[in-house]
């Protein structure tokens, strides 16, 4: 799927409803509400916000008796990749180098996470190299 952030991104309130979508996998508003922590907000301005969802074509509402069943269009990994494709593009020129090494600065990693980055890092690397070297046979 393609993901347009720019027509496709989301305020506070509807990621905090998408996150509670994708866990659930549907819903309906009053399940949705009734999922929120004290003090939830009125039904009606849960509906709305899965209105706004539906016509930004993240959700699809299916009628089920006196209500919808909302179930999400994007999976949050879509939403995420997007997400992140447009603050590497916005906020570091598109360096994911750069992207990368501010979070490496900022944050306080464990050795495992670390060792995990690295060997990811590394395979996603040979993945390239290999890429590479099939594509120089080609020719």
């Amino acid at each position: 799927m393609d993901i347009d952030t720019k027509h496709r991104s989301l305020t506070k309130s509807e990621l905090h409803l998408m996150n509670l979508l994708w866990d659930k996998e549907e819903a309906t508003v009053n399940e949705l509400v009734e999922m929120m922590p004290e003090p939830r907000p009125a039904y009606t301005t849960v509906l709305t916000v899965m209105r706004v969802l539906t016509q930004k074509g993240i959700v699809k509402a299916t009628p089920k008796g006196k209500a919808n069943v909302y179930t999400p269009i994007m999976t949050r990994e879509e939403y995420t990749k997007g997400f992140m494709e447009e603050t590497r593009n916005t906020l570091f020129k598109g360096s994911l180098s750069s992207f990368f090494l501010f979070f490496a600065e900022h944050e306080r990693l464990a050795s495992d996470e670390v060792e995990k980055i690295i060997s990811l890092l590394k395979k996603n690397q040979k993945k390239g190299h290999n890429e590479v070297t099939n594509k120089s046979q080609l020719l």
